[in-house]
């Protein structure tokens, strides 16, 4: 996608700012691996004030030193970038979302679409709207997102992936054309071997369903989810799982489970939270889905 690498905007990320700003601004060159830019505001992400009319220094892929220009200390032959009237910003990471399987030309879903180029469409996608990485939630099938996680794909967003998750059969994404990825597990046993199975591929973290989609399917019950925890934690890994009633909730805290995806809701309340998002084809936004 030509816009990941063609910023538009007076919004510069930083952590994308070299590879795929960097071009674009007039620059002096360096007879080392460092690069000065200066002249933006930069916002920080610290919480403190906006620096303007700032400098940061650039030495291989890290940031060793921000300041105000003319009191920020250059090392000999450091390349210059000019960024005056830009700002720039930390990018964002996106810890849910799902990818592959979404067409972002005419929304169409499908597992057909599950390929490099459109899993890379996806992150040059992200890239350009400012996030450095993104993790993709359960929904990733075969050894390719694996593979893509340990690549630098230019102009594109870092690439995590949990693989595949878990949950009782049917109960885990909405969407017909991936709710059969997950590992459908009915038995502690299977609970158990479905992390193993995932243990060689070192996934960022073991995604556990736990949802009955507003009472239409089965979901995983405590035992189940006791033991895919206890097994990821054994194995070394974090669990995480998609939940929306707070009793479940409690319990999954108590089986070990180490973060949520989704809004926990009291099953006393007549109301519910869903992350959900349309996809419009001409915006270009991220392809971020409900899962």
């Amino acid at each position: 996608m030509s816009r990941a690498s063609n910023l538009a905007s007076g919004v510069i990320v930083a952590a994308c700012l070299v590879t795929a700003c960097g071009p674009r601004a007039e620059s002096q060159t360096s007879t080392t691996n460092v690069t000065v830019f200066e002249g933006a505001r930069l916002i920080t992400g610290d919480g403190g004030p906006a620096i303007e009319n700032a400098a940061f220094i650039v030495e291989g892929d890290r940031f060793t030193r921000v300041g105000r220009r003319g009191y920020v200390e250059t090392p000999a032959g450091a390349a210059r970038v000019d960024l005056t009237g830009k700002t720039v910003m930390p990018a964002m990471i996106d810890v849910h979302s799902h990818l592959g399987f979404l067409d972002q030309a005419d929304a169409s879903m499908a597992k057909d679409h599950f390929t490099r180029e459109n899993l890379t469409d996806h992150l040059e996608r992200y890239a350009y709207h400012g996030f450095a990485a993104v993790c993709s939630f359960g929904t990733d099938t075969g050894d390719l997102p694996f593979q893509m996680r340990d690549e630098t794909i230019p102009n594109a967003a870092l690439y995590r992936t949990v693989g595949r998750g878990l949950a009782y059969p049917g109960s885990g994404p909405a969407d017909p054309s991936r709710n059969d990825v997950p590992y459908a597990v009915t038995t502690e046993e299977e609970a158990r071997a479905a992390v193993r199975d995932l243990a060689p591929h070192k996934p960022d973290f073991v995604k556990i369903w736990v949802d009955d989609r507003n009472g239409t399917k089965q979901k995983l019950t405590p035992p189940l989810f006791r033991a895919a925890a206890d097994e990821a934690r054994t194995l070394g890994f974090r669990s995480v799982a998609h939940v929306f009633d707070l009793a479940d909730a409690k319990e999954l805290l108590e089986a070990g489970v180490e973060g949520f995806t989704h809004m926990v809701r009291d099953q006393r309340s007549t109301t519910s939270f869903w992350r959900c998002s349309r996809n419009d084809p001409t915006s270009g936004s991220p392809p971020i889905s409900e899962g």
